[in-house]
């Protein structure tokens, strides 16, 4: 009987879903080739975590360690997708993963364990893939991602105009030609959604 030990799942259960941890692995891994290092690493931490957590799993300071991390790992990783080239699908994707979350927590408490596990299994797969569709596109490097956010025309009056950039902003060039004198005026209106 499962209440008789202090994990929350069965031996079976607990190995199945430390095999499934290593999808974060992997994910990690992609970020890592495609040079996304600081999404990579976050990623990396979820993988670590949910070793940790789940190769016993108990209500313990390693079970809110994991459910800590991966919260911030989840809402790092939708900061940095905002703007990014494949943002629509990662969303998408995204909300589909975490729709298995209360389903794993409804099943758990049904006493429908393998069911559950499946479930639960099911967020970390999908999220991974999501993770592969972010990394897949371009990002707003971090260096430059408060700065683009600060003051957008800044970045556009850089002498590169970044690819990203421009399906955000619409530039219109007023120009002001004063026919008493011989100058031209130009001023750069800026309209962002």
């Amino acid at each position: 009987m499962l209440q008789d030990t202090e994990c929350i799942l069965y031996p079976d259960q607990c190995s199945f879903l430390c095999k499934i941890a290593f999808f974060s692995l992997f994910s990690s891994l992609y970020g890592i080739y495609k040079e996304k290092y600081d999404l990579a690493i976050v990623v990396f931490g979820v993988f670590l975590t949910s070793l940790l957590y789940w190769y016993k799993p108990t209500f313990c300071w390693r079970q809110t360690l994991d459910i800590i991390y991966v919260k911030f790992a989840l809402f790092y990783h939708m900061f940095r997708a905002y703007n990014s080239e494949y943002y629509f699908i990662y969303y998408i994707t995204l909300c589909i993963s975490l729709c298995f979350y209360p389903l794993g927590i409804y099943l758990y408490n049904k006493k429908l364990y393998w069911q559950s596990t499946y479930a639960h299994s099911m967020v970390h797969i999908i999220s991974n893939i999501s993770n592969f569709i972010l990394y897949s596109g371009t990002i707003i490097p971090l260096t430059t991602y408060f700065d683009y956010f600060n003051n957008p025309i800044t970045i556009l009056s850089s002498d590169t105009i970044d690819s990203i950039t421009l399906p955000i902003c619409n530039i219109n060039t007023i120009t002001n030609t004063n026919t008493n004198t011989t100058n031209t005026i130009n001023y750069v209106t800026n309209s962002c959604s």
